[in-house]
């Protein structure tokens, strides 16, 4: 396809998603001043957070690079989420006072930064998106103010405002580098059939104990993507929402990111990478403030704490047997072959060991292959991959683990495996 084409193609699947998918806050940019463009985008989901994050930005060399950042200060509507609204309403009133509020509209405000006095140099704005006065529900948390931003994003991108098709994904406490958005220029060979992006990334704090909490939480992620890269997954990628950029064309056609409280990276990703490729990108390294949360219910926050809570208690923090990885690599390399025993699938599952075997039947395998006995081999081969996707594997891996291959020592599963991190 041409770049002309493509253009075209990316407009009309944005404007449809825009008509059937998008949050009531895309209709208030109707009256969005026609003479504020920018380059880049970024989408900040915000609860309970300090405006440290926006002045951070603002003494950034990012902030010179004519980018919009759309901020969705975000509470869920529980007690929890309640106890805390005077605090959104604190940030939301900081942000204001970092440049010249020049147009509003119903929850939406927009700042002009070029007027503070922190960097003569920026040439970007804030978007606030206010959600603490209509809370958002809590069982769709931060997934759907995520999704609000990016559908805000998406309808800029339409409407001429916002130049680059990329959307990129963070949260208040990551540290983003100057090449952060200069990394997905058009030009950039690695990024010619990529649908999304996800950074190098490492975790910091200034307290010892949460600091080693997540540094072995953080190998734990990275000892898990190893695995898959091992295994010659598809899936391979980090699912962290606040190293994730996408191509607004893949997040249309998997219609945004979905409504949930946790794991809406994880999801998304999964939709992702079914359309084309997750680049990692070595060189674009974000530090992240290491902290134990419970603002979700599962994620870095919440299992930091755990992992806390494990070594005052003298406990290993265990993960998955390393012996997992190697029963996945040898089920993807028998795959290769599965369309020819579609007729008898139980003769070619004697060619994998007896662990793999009934954990491949448990996550439904068999059913699978009765639906695409008359699929020729191409498309039953891509049926498969789609199948056994990024959630399929986790479940394979968890069927491993129930069977036989239980959970061990994070450091004695790192030295043990046959991949380095």
């Amino acid at each position: 396809m041409t770049n002309d084409s493509i253009a075209l193609n990316r407009h009309k699947t944005s404007v449809k998603y825009l008509a059937h998918y998008a949050e009531p806050e895309v209709l208030s940019l109707a009256t969005f001043p026609e003479q504020s463009r920018y380059r880049h985008v970024i989408v900040i989901p915000a609860f309970q957070e300090s405006a440290l994050f926006i002045e951070r930005f603002i003494d950034s060399k990012l902030a010179e690079q004519q980018c919009l950042v759309i901020v969705v200060i975000n509470q869920p509507d529980n007690d929890f989420g309640l106890a805390h609204q005077q605090d959104q309403i604190g940030l939301a009133q900081e942000v204001v006072k970092q440049g010249q509020q020049v147009w509003q509209q119903d929850n939406l405000s927009l700042i002009v930064l070029n007027h503070n006095s922190r960097n003569k140099n920026a040439n970007s704005a804030i978007l606030i998106v206010n959600r603490y006065t209509q809370p958002i529900p809590a069982e769709q948390g931060v997934g759907l103010a995520r999704k609000i931003g990016a559908d805000l994003a998406i309808k800029l991108f339409v409407t001429g405002n916002i130049l680059s098709s990329w959307v990129h994904s963070t949260d208040a406490d990551a540290y983003l580098p100057d090449n952060y958005l200069t990394a997905h220029a058009g030009d950039s060979t690695n990024l010619k059939s990529a649908v999304a992006t996800c950074c190098n990334f490492y975790h910091h704090s200034n307290q010892q104990e949460i600091h080693q909490a997540n540094l072995r939480y953080e190998n734990a992620l990275r000892y898990y993507v190893a695995g898959l890269t091992y295994a010659q997954s598809p899936y391979a990628y980090f699912t962290i929402g606040s190293i994730l950029s996408f191509d607004m064309l893949a997040y249309c056609q998997a219609r945004g990111f979905p409504k949930r409280s946790a794991g809406e990276d994880f999801y998304l990703l999964n939709k992702l990478a079914k359309l084309g490729d997750v680049v990692y990108l070595a060189d674009v390294s974000i530090k992240l403030d290491a902290r134990p949360s419970q603002r979700v219910p599962f994620g870095t926050g919440p299992a930091v704490q755990n992992i806390m809570l494990l070594e005052e208690q003298g406990l290993d923090y265990q993960y998955y047997h390393p012996e997992i990885f190697i029963e996945l690599k040898a089920s993807l390399k028998a795959f290769e072959n599965l369309w020819q025993y579609r007729e008898t699938p139980e003769l070619w599952l004697t060619s994998l060991s007896n662990t793999s075997k009934q954990a491949l039947i448990n996550i439904g395998l068999l059913t699978f292959i009765s639906k695409q006995k008359t699929s020729k081999q191409a498309q039953f081969d891509k049926q498969l991959t789609v199948w056994f996707d990024s959630f399929k594997t986790l479940k394979f891996i968890h069927a491993l683990r129930d069977l036989g291959l239980g959970n061990i020592p994070l450091e004695q599963a790192i030295a043990n495996a046959p991949f380095d991190l």
